[in-house]
């Protein structure tokens, strides 16, 4: 099939792109890989890593899909990996493999990093085709995103579906913040209101974390700053679910997701530990699964990780993983196969002799295929 493949550095140069690939990513749930967190890694990571589109058309001018990339010394990579959760291309449905072959075409012999993209998709092993020379793919590290399927759903259903211990702690939980301490739920609506609940997500979210093992990944000024542009995007798009559970004017939760297409994500929390008796992270979460019920979302994605908090709630998961897609004697791919050998074999360690490790070994680290500096 003939197709006009192109290597784009300003995707918002070309008339229509932007709102095009918007409506795919969109229609694919998928937050990390709309134009609007291209645009905001772009300005706050690009300059050392950056970014750049590879755009397929069919011959007709109708977009079939792009791949948003940055390219990090001799690697390729999704940009704005480094801060979300879930990548692959961007892409009519059942066209990613297609627009992954073609899109690898136009790349160079630079080696191409996945991070976090779904296990066995079948567009990996077209983009590998598609790769000049012969590569192969490394497995780095796997990784779950639970989730719980909607459809059909009313609040009382997905409570049934729960455990009785589950269904009533929610209930009991709620009542006695609602009723007892006069707790409600306030939602980030407004542009004036973004900045100033960014900045007040991420204290709690810091407070949450303070007294944990490793401690939270997105704690940098960068990160934060990156938030502030893409929560106030999602507001004026209609996506930003950021919501807060205030008792006397103060919040003691916060809970930061989005709604993109069917999917209502829940990206990241946090709480007052002086409120963590209370449940409050656990009555805000529940909140906002019948809030996404009420929207008729299809699903609420819990997005990466196993933590146990997640699997009081979800019913099901989707398996990622990370992969070094690269030549046999590429250097890349080469750090890619020492980097999971050491995953392997520090697996079964406890946390702190891996911290001790971590620590000793940071400077070989910063450099492997699989780090994602925030």
């Amino acid at each position: 099939m003939s197709r006009d493949v192109e290597v784009l550095a300003e995707p918002s140069d070309e008339p229509g792109l932007v709102d095009a690939w918007r409506a795919l990513a969109e229609a694919q749930g998928n937050a990390f890989t709309t134009p609007e967190w291209y645009a905001a890694y772009a300005r706050h990571y690009g300059h050392d890593a950056p970014p750049f589109v590879v755009r397929v058309r069919d011959a007709d001018g109708t977009l079939a899909g792009l791949l948003p990339l940055c390219r990090s010394g001799r690697t390729v990579r999704f940009a704005g990996a480094n801060v979300g959760d879930r990548f692959g291309p961007v892409a009519q449905p059942g066209r990613e493999a297609e627009v992954a072959r073609a899109a690898a075409g136009a790349l160079g012999r630079e080696a191409v990093v996945l991070h976090n993209v779904d296990a066995g998709a079948p567009w990996v092993a077209a983009l590998g085709d598609g790769l000049r020379g012969r590569v192969s793919a490394t497995r780095l590290r796997g990784g779950v995103l639970p989730y719980v399927p909607l459809t059909g759903h009313t609040w009382e259903t997905f409570l049934g579906a729960r455990s009785r211990n589950f269904r009533q702690q929610v209930r009991r939980k709620e009542r006695a913040l609602v009723e007892g301490q006069g707790a409600v739920y306030r939602a980030t609506s407004s542009p004036d209101e973004v900045r100033r609940d960014v900045a007040e997500f991420f204290r709690l979210h810091a407070a949450r974390w303070d007294d944990r093992e490793g401690g939270s990944t997105i704690t940098s000024p960068t990160v934060h700053a990156f938030h502030d542009d893409f929560a106030a995007a999602a507001l004026a798009r209609g996506w930003l679910r950021m919501t807060f559970l205030e008792i006397s004017g103060e919040a003691v939760a916060a809970l930061y997701a989005w709604r993109i297409g069917g999917r209502y994500a829940y990206f990241q929390a946090g709480f007052d530990p002086a409120w963590a008796e209370r449940s409050v992270g656990l009555v805000l979460m529940a909140h906002t699964v019948r809030e996404a019920i009420a929207e008729g979302a299809d699903e609420y994605d819990l997005l990466l990780g196993d933590e146990t908090y997640k699997a009081r709630f979800a019913t099901d998961e989707r398996e990622v993983s990370t992969l070094v897609v690269a030549g046999a004697l590429d250097p890349t791919r080469l750090l890619a196969q020492v980097d999971a050998g050491v995953r392997r074999a520090t697996d079964g360690m406890s946390p702190e002799m891996r911290a001790r490790l971590r620590d000793l070994a940071k400077p070989v680290i910063a450099r492997m295929p699989g780090t994602r500096s925030r």
